[in-house]
């Protein structure tokens, strides 16, 4: 039973992230009907943004996380001006082969800049207790506290985007979109601020979650690759457009890839998530949260 506990625990942590990742590229298919294939280069250039924060000008962990949050979301505005505006007029295939060549570009961007050795924000260096890797006791479950901090950081950032969607009139714009563009459009809500604050929140999110991982898996310049894979899967899981049904997706994938990491063999973890997207797909298109989205 401790085991299991453990495995459950480590699954949240994983899942967690997954969940930043997800919620972002939900946000951005359900309000701008935009499939972006470049999500995970997000979540890699967050990563490097965090290692930056931490281990070069030694920035404690809040303001680090503000870094990155600003970093990843001018990222997610500039690929808003290159990647949806000038394709929303057109063909949805358009838009698909244009993050295609936008995450190529980002990912040759980073091997320039940052070279091709894979690298890991370094604890010793930022000498902050709260990024250690002394571990934490919780009954019989063990977290480094950087671990932690992962799931903590996750329902702080999904709550505080639930009370924006929720009680905010940029949140109000962005349901109205996501409901039915066209009437948005009638009772005034400016759609290209809809779509700037779309992309760059998305990206922050996923920035947010490279930074948190980067303390615990090495960041490399095609580590998007996976992770974009891993997000639309918790998309699909959860529901095209349904942000909760993200959110439970995501914890639900970890959880899963843990206990398959634990009990059958570790590398199936990568499969199983795929395999249950594809019975989801079979029995229940619409995904295990949810209805689908209509867009007009």
């Amino acid at each position: 039973m401790d085991l299991l506990l453990q495995y459950l625990a480590n699954g949240i942590v994983t899942g967690s992230s997954y969940v930043l990742v997800a919620v972002g590229l939900t946000l951005i298919f359900g309000i701008l009907g935009v499939v972006n294939f470049a999500h995970g280069e997000f979540y890699m250039i967050g990563g490097y943004a965090g290692i930056f924060a931490v281990t070069v000008m030694h920035l404690p962990v809040l303001p680090a996380i503000f870094l990155v949050l600003a970093v990843a979301a001018c990222v997610g505005l500039c690929a808003e001006v290159i990647l949806h505006r000038p394709m929303k007029n057109r063909d949805a295939t358009s838009s698909i082969v244009s993050s295609f060549g936008l995450a190529v570009a980002l990912q040759n961007a980073a091997l320039i800049v940052m070279g091709p050795q894979p690298q890991r924000l370094n604890l010793d260096a930022s000498k902050m207790p709260l990024l250690s890797d002394l571990p934490t006791e919780i009954g019989p479950v063990f977290l480094p506290h950087q671990r932690m901090l992962i799931p903590l950081t996750m329902v702080v950032l999904i709550a505080a985007l639930y009370v924006v969607l929720r009680y905010t009139w940029t949140g109000r714009s962005l349901r109205a979109m996501a409901q039915h563009a066209t009437v948005a459009r009638l009772c005034g809500v400016h759609v290209e601020r809809v779509a700037l604050v779309t992309f760059a929140t998305g990206a922050a999110l996923a920035g947010i979650a490279g930074m948190l991982m980067s303390s615990v898996f090495l960041v490399y310049p095609i580590v998007g690759n996976m992770i974009a894979l891993k997000a639309f899967t918790v998309v699909i899981l959860g529901g095209m457009g349904n942000v909760a049904g993200a959110a439970g997706a995501g914890i639900l994938l970890g959880v899963i890839e843990s206990l398959t990491s634990a009990y059958i063999s570790n590398s199936m973890r990568d499969i199983v998530g795929f395999v249950i997207v594809i019975g989801v797909l079979l029995l229940r298109p619409n995904g295990l949260f949810g209805k689908a989205v209509e867009r007009s």
